[in-house]
C-alpha cells in the first residue's frame, strides 16, 4: 500500500532530491552544492540569433500583410526596417515602412501608435531617399499617433525642416525647448531655420535670433561640464563647435558685423564666442513682428525672450540632466 503520508517520487509533479522518506527538511531538500552535476555545453545545439544574422528578415518570404499579422509580426517589421534604415537601404526600408503602415492601418480599430517606430523609420528613409513626398506621407501618419514630449517634436521639427515649412519647425523647435531648454543641437538648429526665413522674409531680425541661436547652442556646449576626454568625445565636439562657428560667422556677415577671418582656432574660443554675442542686440520683445503670421510671430518672440536673458531660463523641469544637453556621446 502507498504511503499516503508523503509524496510519491513517481507522480510526476514533484521530484524532490534525496529520496528519503524522512518527513524532516533534511529528506525534502538538500544543499546546493549536492544538486550540482556536470554537463557538456558542447552538446546543446543552439545557434544565436543575433541582430548580423537578420533572423527577423522575412520580407522576401511573406506577404506583408500576413506577416504583419502573425503574432509576432510588428516586432519584426520593426526590426528588419531598422536593420535596412542603419544598413543604408533607405529605399527598401521606406517601401517596407509604407506597405507596413497601410496594412496594419487597413484593419479595425487599430491603434496607430503601436506602429509610430516604423512610421518614424519610414520617415528618416524616405529622407535619406530623397523621397520628400512620401516622407510627407508618413509625415501625416506620425500626427495621427498623438502625443506630447520631446521626442515627438524634435521628430517633427526634422521632418519638416526637409519638407521645407521652416515656420512650422520652428514651432516643434520651440514646444520642444520648452521642456528641455538645455539642448545645444536644437538651438544650432532654430539657428539655421531663422537664417532660412531669412531668405524668404528678408528681415535683418531674423539673422540677429539666428546669430543669438548659435552662440546659445555655443554657451551650452561649453558650459557643459560632461564631456568625456576620450577621442571620439573630442573629436564630436570639435566637429559640432566648428560647424556652429561657421554658421555664426556667416550670419554675423550678412548682418555686416566685424568678424574675425575664418579661422576655426577660435571655434572653441569662449572670447570669440562672446565679442559675436556682444555685437547681435536682442529685445526680450521683438517691434514690427505683425508682418508674421500669429504662429510665428508667437515662435519670434519666445526665442527672443530667452535669449534677452543672459542665462537660459530655470524653466522647463531645470534639465538637471546635464548629459541630454549636448550630443550624446
Amino acid at each position: 500500500m502507498a504511503d499516503t503520508n508523503g509524496l510519491d517520487d513517481e507522480h510526476g509533479f514533484f521530484q524532490f532530491a534525496g529520496g528519503s522518506e524522512s518527513d524532516s527538511d533534511d529528506g525534502l531538500f538538500v544543499a546546493a552544492r549536492d544538486r550540482k552535476r556536470a554537463f557538456d555545453v558542447s552538446q546543446i545545439d543552439y545557434t544565436p540569433q543575433i541582430d548580423e544574422d537578420a533572423w527577423f528578415d522575412c520580407s522576401d518570404d511573406k506577404p506583408v500583410a500576413s506577416w504583419i499579422a502573425e503574432h509576432t509580426g510588428l516586432e519584426q517589421i520593426t526590426y528588419t526596417v531598422q536593420h535596412m534604415y542603419f544598413g543604408r537601404r533607405y529605399g527598401r526600408a521606406a517601401s517596407l515602412c509604407k506597405q507596413a503602415v497601410a496594412a496594419y492601418t487597413r484593419g479595425k480599430n487599430v491603434r496607430v501608435a503601436n506602429i509610430r517606430e516604423i512610421i518614424d523609420v519610414g520617415a528618416r528613409a524616405a529622407i535619406h531617399d530623397g523621397d520628400l513626398e512620401l516622407a510627407g506621407w508618413f509625415y501625416d501618419w506620425y500626427l495621427k499617433c498623438g502625443g506630447m514630449n520631446p521626442g515627438y517634436n524634435s521628430f517633427q521639427a526634422y521632418v519638416l525642416t526637409r519638407l521645407g515649412r521652416m515656420e512650422e519647425a520652428l514651432e516643434q523647435h520651440v514646444l520642444y525647448l520648452e521642456q528641455r531648454r538645455q539642448d545645444a543641437e536644437v538651438w544650432e538648429s532654430i539657428g539655421a531655420v531663422l537664417v532660412s526665413l531669412h531668405e524668404t522674409f528678408e528681415d535683418r531680425l531674423l539673422l540677429r535670433l539666428a546669430l543669438g541661436s548659435f552662440c546659445r547652442s555655443f554657451a551650452i556646449i561649453h558650459g557643459c561640464k560632461n564631456w568625456r576626454d576620450t577621442e571620439i568625445a573630442v573629436r564630436r565636439k570639435r566637429i559640432q563647435v566648428e560647424r556652429l562657428w561657421q554658421a555664426a560667422i556667416n550670419s554675423a556677415r550678412l548682418l555686416s558685423l566685424p568678424v574675425a577671418a575664418d579661422d576655426l582656432s577660435l571655434a572653441d574660443d569662449g572670447a570669440a564666442w562672446q565679442k559675436l554675442n556682444d555685437g547681435v542686440s536682442i529685445e526680450p520683445i521683438p517691434p514690427a513682428l505683425d508682418s508674421y503670421s500669429a504662429s510665428l510671430a508667437k515662435s519670434l518672440s519666445w526665442v527672443a525672450t530667452q535669449l534677452s536673458a543672459k542665462q537660459p531660463s530655470d524653466g522647463a523641469a531645470n534639465d538637471a540632466d546635464d548629459e541630454k544637453n549636448v550630443t550624446e556621446l
